[in-house]
């Protein structure tokens, strides 16, 4: 059995990938902040498949520790990143610690999670798949996301250097850029909204198919 870890598993796409894996008969490693309802509910599901590490992606010991464990579970042969987190951010009232933040998780996770990844493909000489969550928002802006948009247009750049970098080793890099998805992250949004039916249909507008994913 082959093994993959999927960083921002509890939650979400993140979520929703980890569960498709294993329906698809991969093992999985779903690295999340906390435990939670979801997650345990894989756990429960998929015994001999699933194992959850808490971890910040910040941190290059937690992408490590992933790996190890993917590792005890099979073939360590994908790696997605997907942890991700939005604050809202613009040039002229920039604030360092969200700044900061957004970066950190966005973009220095995807690169601590790629090296990893990479660095027990070429030791095993595994042609392995990393897949990056990126978003539209890498080549499209909207207002307030200075730094957010900044962090995807980086995921996608070093998604290009890992496939030119590894791609002679079979190692493949690609990135997916998702639009508006109907996430816990942005149900709270629209509950937040001064007129959640308006901003809704907003969404729906903005999108070719006339709904949200």
């Amino acid at each position: 059995m082959d093994s993959v870890v999927v960083t921002g598993a509890s939650k979400g796409i993140g979520y929703a990938i980890a569960r498709r894996l294993l329906e698809d008969g991969w093992a999985v490693v779903g690295v999340a902040r906390h435990r939670n309802a979801d997650l345990e509910g894989l756990e429960t599901a998929y015994p001999a498949a699933f194992r959850a590490v808490l971890g910040d992606v910040r941190h290059r010991e937690t992408h490590e520790r992933a790996a190890d464990v993917a590792s005890g579970l099979g073939r360590l042969s994908g790696w997605v990143n997907n942890a991700g987190i939005e604050i809202q951010t613009r040039a002229h009232d920039l604030n360092d610690n969200d700044m900061h933040e957004v970066l950190q998780v966005n973009l220095v996770g995807y690169l601590l999670g790629c090296s990893v990844a990479c660095a027990v493909f070429v030791r095993e000489r595994t042609p392995g798949a990393i897949v990056n969550i990126s978003s539209i928002r890498a080549i499209v802006s909207f207002p307030s996301g200075f730094v957010y948009e900044a962090a995807n247009g980086g995921r996608d750049a070093l998604t290009r250097s890992v496939a030119v970098q590894y791609g002679h080793l079979g190692i493949r890099c690609n990135a997916v850029r998702p639009g508006n998805i109907l996430t816990p992250l942005s149900q709270l949004d629209l509950d937040r909204a001064p007129d959640p039916a308006a901003l809704r249909a907003e969404w729906d507008r903005e999108q070719p198919l006339g709904r949200v994913g």
